[in-house]
């Protein structure tokens, strides 16, 4: 047997690496952005597709916003609690978590943008 025929022999015996179509995916939390879990399996629940690279890096300190996958540092708003006079929900005056409809200590969602 010459290298020919031996090379012939070993490619016929050697299966050929079928590429992998890998869907990517992160799992969130549609109400908060939080994320959940990054896989390449597919779960119940909301997700986005994403990069091979952004899979890689798997970076919990992101949120989902509008669609897509924002790292903390590029987020432009964010909101908190702020005491209210006329609108809000009332609660308790020791403990907001409690909601009081005969309270007049209020709260409000407000939202900040950076500019």
């Amino acid at each position: 047997m010459d290298n020919q025929e031996f090379a012939e022999l070993f490619n016929q015996t050697t299966k050929q690496n079928k590429p992998v179509d890998l869907v990517y995916r992160l799992y969130y939390n549609r109400e908060t952005g939080k994320l959940i879990q990054y896989t390449t399996d597919e779960l119940d629940g909301d997700y986005i597709e994403i990069t091979k690279q952004q899979y890689a890096e798997s970076r919990y300190d992101s949120l989902v916003i509008d669609g897509e996958l924002q790292k903390i540092g590029n987020i432009t708003s964010w909101s908190k609690l702020v005491p209210s006079i006329e609108d809000g929900v009332s609660t308790r005056a020791d403990n907001v978590m409690i909601v009081d409809s005969n309270s007049n200590t209020r709260w409000k969602v407000k939202t900040y943008y950076c500019e």
